[in-house]
């Protein structure tokens, strides 16, 4: 699900000529390149892979059902040249295109494997990532959370995380990139020029809002204080349920977002309490509390581990940059939906996971309003009671 009035198109100009597209710019077809159709590596693998599910995945980190869906989704898209010269099948250019995300080889290393020109891999990139994002986002990132779709999801956080009137767990995160012309404001505290993914998750691990565009060296709560999405919250216009009775209670309260304690204490915002101040009630809210921010914790752990472009910085402009975080996020949602829990890399990554359950705390108490206190004090007495 997608919220489109939050995402910040991008519309911001390219500030400079990155050398993964212009850098070597094809000129005709390299002599070495000429038997693609025989010495590529899609020609050498794509066929074969897809008679053992198991390599497949390995390459694409999908299964061969998922891929097929998006390439029938997306091949209307992809019929266009990327060069004179080329001519590639929608087939191929999905498979690079998930070579790249999955495994981060660069430009130039793709190039070699693929038998083509450097900048014709970076166009086909480009261009197929534009066509996931285009034909599959209202499917997997719905353009409007309505009020019924966001009651969907607070049923099912209180089913799966025994946390009622809970309608998303929101975070942010990271993501490094080269250092941008006459750049400054995303410099972060690890010294790492980066953009901020801002993200509520619903019960299943899937992305239901992101936005990008934060300035790297602000924090998650800055990052949201200055978000169209908080602006959205703060007017009203986020399409919450109205208030419902807690189950097995005559405890009215609103529905609210679920955050860490870099975010501040909001009506549709609750965050842990303190840890200077924790008794044994407030203990058992951010037990409550921590249980159903973890996952979008999760969210953001299964898909940088499946797209390991992620974890390290990209190596292309900050308008490439955001469409390629963008379509991994999308592309999480599709294989999280069409794969499930049979997906390896979810397997893999939940059973590494600490299973220690650790609480969040407070170091602080950012200022909040009389009725934001009292509701979370409410869902406090709540938990203490049917706990």
């Amino acid at each position: 699900m997608f919220l489109s009035t939050l995402y910040p198109y991008f519309l911001e100009s390219n500030s400079f000529l990155v050398q993964d597209i212009v850098f070597g710019r094809d000129c005709g077809v390299h002599d070495l390149n000429r038997n693609r159709g025989r010495d590529g590596e899609f020609h050498k693998k794509y066929e074969n892979y897809r008679m053992y599910p198991d390599k497949f995945f390995e390459y694409t980190r999908m299964s061969v059902e998922t891929f097929d869906y998006i390439l029938i989704n997306i091949q209307p898209e992809l019929g266009k040249k990327v060069n004179a010269d080329r001519i590639l099948s929608a087939a191929e250019k999905l498979f690079l295109t998930l070579r790249f995300l999955s495994v981060g080889m660069t430009f130039r290393s793709l190039a070699q494997s693929y038998s083509l020109g450097r900048s014709t891999v970076a166009k086909t990139i480009y261009q197929t990532l534009k066509a996931i994002w285009k034909k599959l986002v209202i499917q997997h990132m719905s353009p409007k959370l309505t009020s019924e779709v966001l009651s969907e999801i607070s049923d099912m956080f209180f089913s799966r995380w025994q946390f009622p009137n809970c309608v998303g767990a929101i975070d942010g995160k990271h993501f490094r990139i080269q250092k941008p012309p006459r750049s400054g404001n995303p410099y972060n505290y690890k010294k790492n020029f980066s953009l901020v993914l801002q993200a509520v998750s619903d019960a299943d691990y899937k992305f239901s809002v992101i936005e990008i565009g934060g300035k790297g060296r602000q924090s998650d709560g800055g990052t949201f204080h200055f978000s169209k999405f908080n602006e959205l919250l703060t007017n009203n216009r986020f399409h919450m349920p109205p208030p419902r009775r807690l189950p097995g209670s005559n405890i009215l309260l609103p529905h609210v977002l679920v955050g860490n304690e870099a975010y501040p204490l909001k009506t549709y915002l609750m965050r842990p309490f303190p840890s200077s101040t924790l008794d044994d009630s407030k203990r058992i809210f951010n037990k409550r509390l921590s249980r159903a921010q973890v996952t979008i914790d999760c969210a953001y752990g299964i898909m940088t581990n499946k797209w390991r472009i992620f974890l390290k910085p990209m190596e292309t402009d900050t308008k490439h940059a955001k469409l390629i975080i963008k379509a991994g996020c999308l592309l999480h949602n599709i294989v999280r939906e069409k794969d499930g829990n049979s997906d390896p890399d979810f397997r893999r990554y939940m059973s590494s996971k600490s299973t220690s359950n650790q609480v969040i705390t407070s170091r602080r108490n950012n200022r909040a309003t009389l009725q934001a206190i009292n509701i979370r004090n409410h869902f406090k007495d709540y938990f203490v009671t049917y706990e």
